[in-house]
């Protein structure tokens, strides 16, 4: 048996686009049952996000994730084993969580700290109180457990390397000065939206996969609508397309495409 595959650190995120086939309607009875419960049981083992396309570019989107890429494998082999009969598997993303090299660090806020005129043990309990913040933050990025909020949105994103909009030729300090603007303006929609930046270079055909989480699909609407007057979207982002999805169970998923999900 195929050994773990497992990155150094972070999880694998696998986003799987399906579409309804044409001839779906003349499958064999229990095709859609039997989607119903490979999604079931996949999500016994790795953590499933099953959602409903809006408009042509998916009917289904499953979004899985594990630390274990081999099982993210498996995964995709038994959605698919069950799915073909009613659906293409159109596109997909690969991409690792990660954290963000733009995060300040503690020795950087203590030094921060240190300017404005803290010290002593006040200096120390700040310093101690940020590393645990950033900890927990970190490991949300790293390992997180997706809430079921009910909008989804997925787009891909580069970096532009252009003439003078080169990101990759500013230097670190430029890098963290545009992502902390970028940083603030997301801060904004905290409880509104939440954000999944998983990186893919050298792993897909763009550098970062972005998934949104919202309550509301206006948020969504208005957080990437925001967030492009950044000078780090303005002059250094590409995007590539954008796929929007409402959560559904897989017994609803599958009824709300007329494919039976019983």
């Amino acid at each position: 048996m195929i050994e773990p595959v497992s990155p150094g650190e972070g999880m694998g995120v696998l986003h799987l686009f399906l579409t309804r086939r044409h001839d779906a309607a003349a499958a064999a009875p229990g095709a859609g049952k039997a989607v119903v419960d490979a999604l079931e049981q996949v999500a016994d083992t790795v953590q499933t996000h099953v959602f409903v396309g809006l408009g042509h570019k998916a009917d289904l989107v499953v979004m899985l994730l594990d630390r274990d890429l081999v099982s993210l494998r498996r995964a995709q082999t038994t959605v698919m084993a069950a799915a073909h009969e009613l659906f293409d598997l159109d596109w997909s993303y690969v991409s690792l969580t990660e954290g963000s090299e733009y995060t300040t660090t503690p020795e950087q806020y203590r030094e921060q700290m240190a300017a404005k005129g803290v010290e002593g043990d006040d200096l120390e309990r700040r310093v101690s109180e940020f590393a645990e913040r950033m900890a927990t933050y970190t490991a949300n990025k790293l390992y997180p457990d997706l809430p079921a909020w009910e909008a989804m949105c997925f787009y891909p994103m580069s970096h532009r390397r252009e003439g003078n909009d080169n990101w990759y030729a500013l230097d670190h300090d430029e890098r963290t000065r545009l992502m902390g603007e970028h940083g603030r303006s997301g801060r904004a929609f905290t409880g509104r939206v939440l954000q999944l930046v998983s990186g893919s270079t050298g792993i897909d055909d763009w550098e970062w996969g972005v998934t949104l989480l919202a309550h509301d699909v206006a948020d969504l609407k208005e957080i990437v609508y925001t967030l492009r007057y950044d000078e780090a979207s303005v002059r250094y982002a590409e995007f590539g397309p954008f796929v929007i999805g409402l959560r559904a169970s897989p017994s609803d998923a599958l009824e709300l495409l007329a494919l039976g999900g019983a």
